[in-house]
């Protein structure tokens, strides 16, 4: 009689007496006693009883259908299966059907006599019912431990956190948290997701789990842990852990990712739903009023798409400047591409960005407050580099460059601070800033991303002006 056995544990179950070693001792022994031949031996340590996904049991499965073996031979029937289907399943369509019995030590029965037959169908039953009473347990305590504020556990503590067991509590990981709330303030001045993605990347910024994706960061800023708050079966309860960032700070993050969300719609989702790159920012220097898209109707499957003054269009009354406006209708594709290689510009050649905002700063004088101190930061940088070279060629010692450098860059750091906030109230961006967005710019183009292009675009230019054919493109960043 040629006989294999099955042995299989849960971590749960190896602690409390169903050990790998143990089952083998003992089904070898009763093997033994009935004069059968093991010829093999299936281990699943580790492995859940619920479903059959164990790679010996299907190892075992397909041993069993190419023939040769007389008996299946487990410990107890739970070993086998905690599902009553998956038992049946596995003695009437495999084991049986192959002229394979099965034999369980525990229950002292076997499928060779009528008896063992009935008793399969039996046991199955109560086997399940012990998995469904297992399963209401661990709900209903998971339930409470959301009602009392408490994390539900798992294998993967959340981001930002560590898990206290002693006091049974999520604790934060400064660490982690400090690029939480740094990607947060990114995400809320509005620099787009790839952006920030990239940003985290370079600085080196790891979590447990690994190194900050597009996914990641979507997935934190819409999940409510980090405002102190425990979800469970789509229910909030008030958490015991201490937040990351407030309940108005989660409010924004999740309003301007539904924002984005709708209003930039990924095209081809539904025929004629197409958003445009555009749309928004374009406005007529003749009359004032915006450009809208407006598709030319006589090639339905594949239409020519324009950007067109509201006014020469008459498609809205309300938003009609000048009745006479015969401003230029621009083809989409076209003046999306006129702006593309503009941001490309930018982006391949960052020292343009310099020159544009020298441009500028000409043209207004350089009397606003904006202007002034950024030539003040200019002046400190230049008496620095030359105390800089006195030190080098001799002229100063170390003492000496410390006490001509230090006040000057402490001045410099009062006057970058407030640069910053000028230029946040204006909704600018420094010259860092921009060139980490449009860094990013290629990479978002190159996967086709259509939400990260268009936040990009928005990220970098205030509005566009068409002026029959010049366009004049307005950026945040000079």
């Amino acid at each position: 009689m040629k006989v294999v056995i099955y042995v299989r544990v849960s971590s749960k179950e190896q602690v409390e007496g169903y050990s790998i070693g143990e089952q083998i001792e003992r089904l070898k022994a009763y093997c033994a006693a009935m004069g059968w031949t093991i010829v093999a031996i299936y281990i699943d340590p580790g492995h859940t009883g619920a479903n059959m996904d164990r790679p010996d049991l299907q190892r075992m499965i397909s041993d069993v259908e190419e023939g040769g073996i007389d008996k299946v031979v487990v410990y107890k029937l739970d070993r086998l299966s905690r599902s009553q289907k998956d038992i049946l399943y596995l003695v009437e369509d495999i084991f049986l059907k192959n002229n394979t019995d099965f034999v369980s030590m525990q229950e002292s029965f076997d499928t060779s006599s009528p008896f063992g037959r009935a008793m399969i169908g039996i046991l199955a039953v109560f086997a399940q019912l012990e998995r469904e009473q297992i399963k209401e347990r661990t709900i209903m305590g998971k339930e409470a431990r959301a009602k009392e504020g408490k994390w539900g556990g798992g294998s993967t503590e959340p981001i930002g956190y560590h898990y206290d067991v002693p006091n049974d509590l999520l604790v934060i990981d400064e660490y982690e948290a400090m690029q939480l709330r740094e990607l947060s303030e990114l995400f809320l001045k509005g620099t787009p997701i790839r952006t920030i993605e990239n940003i985290l990347l370079k600085k080196g910024y790891k979590h447990k789990h690994g190194t900050w994706t597009s996914k990641t960061i979507r997935y934190v800023l819409r999940n409510k842990l980090y405002c102190g708050y425990i979800k469970y079966q789509g229910q909030y309860y008030k958490a015991e852990h201490t937040a990351i960032w407030d309940e108005e700070t989660y409010d924004k993050h999740v309003a301007l990712l539904d924002q984005r969300a709708e209003q930039y719609q990924m095209t081809g989702a539904k025929p004629g739903t197409q958003t445009t790159f555009l749309g928004g920012l374009l406005f007529c220097k003749h009359c004032g009023g915006k450009y809208a898209k407006q598709q030319n109707g006589r090639n339905r499957k594949n239409p020519t798409l324009w950007y067109t003054c509201y006014s020469r269009s008459k498609k809205m009354k309300r938003m009609i400047k000048d009745p006479n406006c015969k401003n230029k209708n621009w083809k989409m594709l076209e003046l999306d591409q006129m702006v593309f290689d503009e941001i490309r510009r930018f982006a391949v050649d960052p020292d343009f960005i310099k020159s544009i905002k020298d441009e500028k700063r000409k043209k207004d004088d350089g009397k606003t407050k904006i202007s002034i101190i950024e030539k003040e930061i200019e002046k400190i940088d230049a008496q620095i580099s030359r105390f800089m070279d006195l030190y080098g060629i001799g002229k100063f010692t170390i003492e000496q460059l410390s006490g001509k450098t230090d006040p000057l860059n402490e001045e410099r750091a009062k006057l970058v601070k407030e640069l910053k906030s000028l230029n946040a109230e204006a909704g600018r961006l420094s010259e860092e800033e921009a060139i980490e967005i449009l860094g990013s710019f290629e990479e978002a183009f190159a996967c086709g991303d259509f939400d990260e292009i268009r936040a990009i675009i928005e990220s970098l230019i205030y509005y566009i002006e068409i002026d029959n054919e010049d366009i004049y493109i307005h950026w945040k960043f000079v």
